[in-house]
């Protein structure tokens, strides 16, 4: 049976054993979540939108431009609320950002916490200077996301 001693350290070996099981499933359970992703692509733009815990966001999300059409120099992301209308450049629930000279690699940080919660449409678009207004876009991808902060 062992001694009183030799049954303590077996006790707090296997407490130990509980405690480090439990820590790497709770770790790994975190780094699932984090490592959620949505990946759009469409006519040669390719984007990843993350962290995300399948279509829910919160604090500042990354939009990561994987591939960009060889033609575009310029990329729209914005980030508007469903059923918006009004001035987008003027509301302080709408997120535009447009990048020139865009890369691929580029990462495009959003700040959720400066919104307010409910459902966006987040919408990645290409285009390239002296584009006709009639259709500026070479490529776009869109996704909705529920911002919970």
């Amino acid at each position: 049976m062992g001694t009183p001693c030799e049954k303590s350290i077996l006790i707090v070996i296997v407490i130990l054993g509980i405690a480090f099981m439990n820590g790497c499933f709770e770790k790994g359970q975190e780094e699932h979540v984090a490592k959620t992703e949505i990946n759009l692509s469409n006519n040669g733009l390719e984007v990843k939108i993350f962290p995300t815990n399948e279509t829910k966001v919160n604090g500042v999300i990354t939009v990561e431009l994987e591939k960009i059409p060889s033609k575009a120099t310029k990329i729209l992301v914005s980030m508007v609320p469903q059923g918006f209308s009004g001035d987008l450049y003027n509301n302080s629930n709408v997120i535009i950002q447009w990048i020139n000279n865009p890369y691929e690699g580029q990462q495009i940080l959003l700040d959720t916490t400066k919104v307010e919660n409910g459902v966006y449409g987040i919408g990645v678009s290409a285009t390239y200077e002296g584009a006709p207004e009639s259709s500026p876009w070479i490529a776009l991808v869109q996704t909705q996301v529920n911002v919970e902060n």
